[in-house]
């Protein structure tokens, strides 16, 4: 995958970088706001090769790329410059559920990393361990298992960082606020116990708590945070903004979070974390079943960033959780039907496709690809999923399957999972995985293609017959002029080839001819064409319109790719670049030498469907 490409492809096809608020990334999705989303060519994007799915869902328009999403977005951002604006769309603000899951996504998404590979480090601590090959008293255990649990002990700086990026304040005050929270001397005065104490500020009793490896005060006092330090920017000069601004927050957010915003938001987490726990050991079938069947339709509406916070609260305070079991269940149900449309299609794409995605399952436990790319694309596999999910899932809630550190359910992740329940964890995936497959091979799927461009392949072009002679048809709407009248000597006086010219009358770019788009340059603003014939034909939209560095342009083609006669190549701002250059279109023959250029309309207007010269192989 050319990442470049398809950042670009991306941004053409969401209306530009100026249609863009802001945009952010998970493990398999870009996720924009858009300032207009009428502007965007779904379709298109929906039809390239590169991208999974592109949608609109709660405020956000997301494009599914897969696992290589970070990638594409570095190129993305280094091309539109724009990361998470400032500006909201008035639409979002109006939505407050929207509002709501963006805020937990955009909060913990940065963390996941951190968060997945901490929980494997602690799950193979837990196997070693177990297996007696490391004690708990050696250095080599005490060094890794720092490694592993300092990202839960301490979560409240990481969360307040990454909630000041959400919320548009200073990071690094945020980062401050959430270290008093676990400050020694706090800690200290909690005593041996280490749960709950008393003291007081400025005569003030206040109750202090353990705050390490929780979620919620820290993302409150940041929140309360954003709208203080907006409010004394406005009031405090300039000046002197950079010493009296993060003096005052600080002295009236870390006193406030330690007596309010910190107990209340430990209380709420707990009550939280008690009542899926209290369900869950009430009925661990039924929560299992429940939980296991629809964690995939959370996954498609991004709902389950609201239950995340949940599964990470458990493993920090209780050291296990069982509702992450659960949703490994859903995975292995995904992997299941995947499985299924593997064996079972007879479409080359999809077959491999589907192993991809598979892949991605067992060694990422990211479930995207097969979710959008898969199921929903084919359907009654996304149902076999959710059966698959449910079955497996009530088992694993009836067993009381539990997860020592927060993973996304996956082959490379079981270590998380070893203890007295492990076997029965893997008992249930395998229960997810085998009714997935069988429930999806009984449902039966209509076979159909992935969306692509319609390309052909090598095979194909090798067998199309090659015509001696070739019909250039215009590649735009507009009116012939002779290359002597380009006030530019390159063009008019034949240096790069023979042909012609036409001043456009829209913004719209064909191809002339069936042939392969051997250039396409990065500024978007010429496109080199070979023709089955092997003649090479070259569109070059306006003089020196290179400057523009591809601004105004729109392309819908990649290098490489195989077009025909008609195809749209790109689009171009015509009145904006008119204001600068020339808009003067010379369409060339280039390799002149070995063909002859014979012209068939020489003046007046033409469109896309007209033929403006003919080329032929030169006879020796």
């Amino acid at each position: 995958m050319d990442y470049k490409v398809v950042a670009e492809l991306i941004l053409n096809e969401i209306g530009g970088s100026e249609n863009i608020n802001s945009v952010t990334h998970c493990a398999t999705r870009l996720r924009f706001r858009l300032k207009d989303e009428s502007k965007v060519n779904e379709q298109n994007l929906n039809d390239s090769n590169e991208v999974i799915q592109a949608f609109s869902k709660g405020g956000q328009y997301q494009v599914i790329i897969g696992t290589e999403v970070s990638k594409v977005y570095k190129e993305l951002v280094n091309l539109s410059n724009v990361e998470n604006s400032n500006e909201e769309s008035n639409e979002e603000k109006g939505k407050l559920i929207s509002r709501f899951f963006n805020t937990i996504s955009g909060i913990f998404t940065p963390l996941l990393p951190a968060l997945a590979g901490a929980g494997i480090l602690r799950g193979l601590l837990l196997l070693i361990n177990q297996l007696g090959w490391l004690s708990e008293k050696s250095g080599t255990y005490v060094i890794l298992s720092a490694a592993s649990m300092s990202v839960f002990y301490f979560l409240p700086i990481m969360l307040a960082f990454t909630s000041a990026q959400r919320f548009k304040v200073n990071p690094y005050i945020a980062a401050v606020i959430g270290a008093s929270l676990i400050h020694p001397d706090l800690i200290n005065l909690l005593g041996k116990d280490g749960n709950v104490a008393t003291t007081s500020f400025l005569g003030i009793p206040i109750i202090l708590m353990n705050y390490s490896s929780t979620v919620i005060p820290a993302i409150l006092a940041i929140w309360v945070y954003s709208y203080l330090e907006k409010f004394l920017e406005k009031y405090i000069w300039k000046s002197v903004q950079i010493i009296f601004v993060p003096l005052i927050s600080l002295v009236v957010i870390v006193p406030v979070t330690v007596g309010l915003f910190g107990p209340f938001g430990v209380y709420v987490g707990e009550g939280i974390a008690n009542g899926i726990n209290w369900l869950s050991e009430s009925n661990g079938w039924i929560t299992g079943l429940v939980v296991g069947g629809i964690w995939n339709v959370f996954v498609v509406f991004g709902l389950q960033w609201a239950v995340n916070p949940i599964m990470i609260s458990n493993i920090s305070t209780l050291g296990f959780d069982k509702i992450v079991p659960l949703t490994a269940a859903a995975n292995f149900g995904i992997a299941g039907a995947t499985f299924a449309v593997l064996l079972k299609s007879k479409n080359k794409k999809m077959k491999s496709f589907s192993l991809s995605a598979l892949l991605s399952i067992f060694f990422a436990g990211i479930t995207e690809p097969a979710i959008y790319g898969v199921a929903m694309k084919l359907k009654k596999p996304f149902i076999g999923a959710l059966i698959g999910g449910a079955i497996g899932g009530a088992y694993l809630g009836g067993m009381g399957v539990k997860s020592y550190a927060f993973v996304f359910g996956g082959l490379t992740t079981l270590p998380a999972f070893v203890g007295s329940t492990f076997i029965h964890y893997i008992i249930g995936l395998t229960i997810c995985f085998i009714t997935g497959a069988l429930a999806t091979y009984i449902l039966g799927f209509e076979d159909v293609s992935l969306n692509t461009r319609k390309t052909e392949n090598s095979k194909e072009k090798n067998e199309r017959q090659v015509e001696k002679s070739e019909n250039i048809f215009s590649p735009i709407n507009g009116k012939i002029k002779q290359l002597n009248e380009i006030k530019d000597g390159v063009f008019s006086e034949g240096i790069l080839g023979e042909g012609i010219a036409i001043l456009p009358t829209d913004g719209k770019v064909f191809a002339p001819a069936n042939g392969e788009l051997t250039t396409l340059f990065p500024t978007k603003h010429a496109y080199g064409l070979t023709l089955d014939n092997g003649a090479e034909i070259l569109v070059h939209i306006g003089i020196n319109t290179v400057e523009l560095n591809g601004e105004y342009f729109n392309t819908f083609v990649k290098q490489g790719q195989y077009v025909k006669q008609g195809d749209l190549l790109a689009e171009f701002n015509l009145e904006k670049i008119k204001e600068k250059f020339d808009i003067v279109t010379p369409i060339l023959l280039t390799n002149k030498g070995d063909y002859k250029l014979y012209l068939e309309n020489k003046n007046g207007e033409v469109s896309n469907n007209d033929i403006i010269f003919k080329v032929e192989i030169a006879k020796d």
